[in-house]
């Protein structure tokens, strides 16, 4: 009898090492049904495929491939995904997690758990049967693992596991697109330093040859010491400022480089920003794309999860009744906060999805405008420019007018940068629902 109790512990100790934490901690719902169940088909229940599937589209449609390799100490916007998904650690553990729901087989695994109900189910008869081996101990143990088991078996056949999973699935693939919109912000954010300290570059040049233009009217008496002084502390706040700015891009320049695999410290030049045509401006649709930004949108998703959750709760507790005494009238307060929670997301999500389309046409008109000025700005600099070489411009003024062209090219290169910035945000929103801001 001894020899009989080491076996069924042995089994016993086996059927439980086969409940892994992944596989318990999707057994919540299962419907708790003893007995043996030899004899059921293993026809499995149906799945949330169309969801699913949906969501590997759009991660497939998202997965940029470096067609064009960056060369040594360079960067390309195009480029930038599949670096980070290459070399970005919290992107590529969170597709190991990804990789985890996908690969899972769930036929196998209904069969093997199949088997081991029916193992326990044999050993606990044999108990029964013969009353001489019967170890309570052991019994109520079995009885505990077949429980978990038959919940663990029950989901995969409802389909509940795969639900699950496929939620599970989705709220991942959210987070990696959330840190590949992070690093796309941060690329553009350096753009924009680097034209800033650009244009302060220019500045200071300017101060520069004011300083020496005031230093020799002063000389001559036209001006006090007091204006050359005042000159050259404006000189040497815009170096303070210029210094401050460039300690934030190599900041950010570091964290970029972290994120895609470059190496720390080096000197990294980001190529340029791709540019926003007429043809994708005219394809916007809002009443089209703002549905598919919703359908898409896990954060609603969520919500509206939430929602039916709590109203699940209401409606299995008796809901409101008669609304006279106080635990009616306590759930449906209760119900009412998560039905207003949900509809406040919602018209959120579209109130700032409206504004986003508005900004992006906003500052299409805005990249037009600033292109007129810059032709008109071309225009009066060939006029100086011809002025210097007939000897009826100074060289200063000639210098104050090209960097008035190089202003106003920086206004384009500004508007088409802010242009890229708004519609990659309504792409992302559109195409899997992050909609930030």
């Amino acid at each position: 009898m001894f020899l009989m109790k080491k076996r069924w512990a042995a089994l016993l100790l086996a059927l439980l090492l086969m409940l892994t934490p992944g596989t318990a901690a999707v057994s919540e719902a299962g419907e708790d049904t003893a007995g043996d169940v030899r004899g059921e088909t293993a026809q499995a229940a149906s799945e949330n495929a169309s969801q699913e599937d949906a969501q590997e589209d759009a991660q497939e449609d998202a997965q940029e491939t470096a067609a064009v390799p960056d060369a040594e100490g360079t960067l390309s916007f195009e480029n930038l995904g599949a670096r980070m998904r290459e070399h970005y650690y919290p992107l590529r553990a969170l597709e190991e997690s990804v990789l985890t729901i996908t690969e899972i087989d769930y036929g196998e695994m209904e069969e093997q758990l199949r088997g081991s109900l029916n193992d326990i189910a044999s050993a606990q008869w044999m108990m029964v049967a013969n009353p001489m081996f019967m170890d309570q101990a052991q019994y109520a143990q079995m009885e505990q693992a077949y429980n978990t088991m038959r919940t663990q078996y029950d989901a995969i056949r409802d389909g509940k596991l795969q639900k699950d999973n496929a939620d599970a699935l989705w709220q991942l693939r959210s987070a990696q697109n959330q840190m590949l919109v992070f690093g796309e912000t941060l690329f553009v954010a350096i753009k924009g330093l680097e034209a800033q300290d650009a244009a302060l570059t220019r500045q200071i040049e300017q101060l520069d040859r004011t300083v020496r233009e005031l230093e020799l009217r002063c000389e001559l008496g036209q001006v006090s010491a007091l204006a050359v002084e005042q000159v050259k502390s404006g000189r040497a706040q815009a170096i303070s400022g210029q210094k401050t700015l460039r300690m934030n891009i190599d900041t950010y320049m570091l964290q970029l480089q972290s994120m895609t695999g470059a190496e720390l410290g080096a000197p990294l030049r980001l190529g340029a920003l791709p540019k926003v045509g007429a043809q994708e401006l005219a394809a916007m649709d809002l009443e089209a794309d703002l549905t598919a930004a919703k359908k898409n949108s896990y954060e609603l998703y969520d919500a509206e999860k939430t929602y039916k959750d709590a109203r699940k709760e209401f409606t299995d507790n008796g809901g409101a009744g008669d609304g006279t005494t106080y635990s009616q009238k306590s759930r449906l307060h209760k119900l009412n906060t998560a039905q207003y929670t949900y509809d406040d997301k919602l018209l959120t999500y579209e109130l700032n999805f409206r504004t986003l389309y508005a900004q992006v046409k906003d500052c299409a008109q805005t990249l037009d405008a600033k292109r007129e000025a810059l032709a008109g700005q071309e225009r009066e600099y060939a006029v100086s420019a011809l002025k210097f070489e007939q000897g009826n411009l100074s060289a200063n003024a000639l210098a104050d007018a090209k960097d008035t062209l190089a202003a106003a090219k920086d206004d384009v290169s500004n508007a088409e940068r802010e242009l890229f910035s708004k519609y990659r945000s309504y792409r992302w929103a559109v195409e899997y629902g992050i909609l930030n801001g």
